[in-house]
């Protein structure tokens, strides 16, 4: 009961806080760290046309050839760091939302190379000289059929949207940088909670192994995680799929529950007509 009561009082905080930021953004907005709104404006549109692949890490991806994406472009995220070198620098986009992995991974995150985008509300753990910093919004209320808004692509203070996963994040990038077919891989959306876990609230405190991520260690003893809710992802996604976006989104991964996007055959993306 406690618990209900803080979070209910932090989002209704973080909904002002929102509110007040939005007000101020032309303001705010500039004074990000590392040239951030340059940087966004000067992405946007920048892969026009082209196809990208957007890597879950999900236990599915170890049933893949995955080096079938060597010439492709990918966005990954949060700790994945070896998924990194499936793709060639000058592709590659990163992502990280979770304040727990920015939190375990701070100077590995800080100092990664490329395009590494973090949201607006963990900026006080940004000291790294590379990391984008977007204006990232996480308080509109889960009960609107509305929710979870998606960036506006003709803003020039691109506001970013939280839908329950960074993967939503990863989507609104995709499609701020221009991709028009988007692929989804490892977005298995089954996660089971070992009983060794120590939790606290909707944290959890990994004590072994790791079985939801393609690595065991990803989540691995004394590594710390949310409470996963794969139903609330998979909603965003549903909402997604219903909307008018221009571009088009497949499921391109093997298995899981991720079936509001046409499922296509990974290998057949790389057959030659």
């Amino acid at each position: 009961m406690m618990y209900q009561l803080r979070y209910a009082v932090g989002l209704l905080k973080k909904r002002f806080i929102e509110f007040l930021r939005k007000k101020r953004l032309s303001i705010i907005y500039p004074a990000m760290p590392n040239g951030s709104l340059n940087r966004l404006k000067a992405l946007r549109g920048s892969r026009s046309g082209e196809r990208c692949f957007i890597v879950g890490n999900g236990p599915s991806l170890k049933n893949m050839d995955l080096t079938l994406l060597k010439d492709e472009c990918g966005i990954v995220f949060n700790g994945a760091f070896e998924l990194r070198n499936l793709f060639k620098d000058e592709n590659l986009y990163h992502a990280v939302e979770d304040r727990l992995v920015l939190e375990d991974h701070q100077a590995a995150i800080n100092n990664l190379a490329g395009d590494v985008f973090l949201p607006s509300d963990l900026s006080h753990l940004v000291s790294g000289i590379n990391p984008i910093v977007a204006e990232f919004h996480r308080g509109y209320p889960e009960s609107r059929d509305t929710w979870p808004p998606f960036v506006d692509l003709n803003s020039e203070l691109p506001i970013f949207y939280w839908g329950g996963t960074v993967a939503y994040f990863g989507l609104q990038l995709a499609v701020w940088l221009g991709f028009k077919e988007i692929y989804f891989i490892g977005m298995d959306l089954t996660y089971s909670i070992p009983d060794s876990v120590i939790q606290k609230g909707m944290v959890l405190e990994s004590t072994e192994d790791d079985p939801n991520h393609y690595k065991s260690d990803y989540f691995g003893a004394g590594l710390r995680w949310h409470v996963p809710m794969p139903e609330r992802m998979l909603l965003a996604f549903q909402r997604v799929a219903a909307r008018d976006i221009p571009v088009k989104i497949f499921n391109a991964g093997v298995g899981g529950n991720l079936d509001c996007f046409s499922r296509v055959k990974f290998g057949s993306l790389f057959e030659k007509s």
